[in-house]
């Protein structure tokens, strides 16, 4: 199926943002893990999408797509909270399904479905 003129726009963002992505990611694939992005790196990403496709991002929850930047050796001793919360992927298919309702559609551990 030919990608929409949102879908397009929504990739055009991604290889914009993540030019070191290869052409043609599939739509399910984790963004986040694919591009090794990681703390701010994934804010200002998920930021940058949303302010271009004017998604409500209320209920985005950084802590389950990436932890901090860097890395303490105590964390070894101690593993950090963030450490412990569920990984939930960014998909391209979540990105445009987002942008198509202007609301961030992923949902995470615990919540109800809508």
């Amino acid at each position: 199926m030919e990608p929409d003129d949102l879908e397009r726009r929504v990739r055009r963002l991604v290889a914009e943002q993540l030019p070191w992505l290869p052409r043609g990611t599939p739509e399910q694939a984790d963004l986040v893990v694919a591009a090794r992005i990681y703390g701010d790196d994934v804010w200002e990403f998920v930021e940058d999408f949303s302010k271009q496709f004017e998604v409500d991002m209320t209920g985005f929850r950084w802590e389950h797509h990436s932890g901090p930047e860097g890395c303490n050796l105590l964390w070894l001793l101690d593993p950090p909270w963030w450490s412990r919360v569920p990984h939930v992927p960014i998909r391209l298919a979540d990105l445009v399904d987002s942008a198509r309702r202007r609301t961030w559609c992923i949902r995470y551990p615990g919540q109800e479905a809508r």
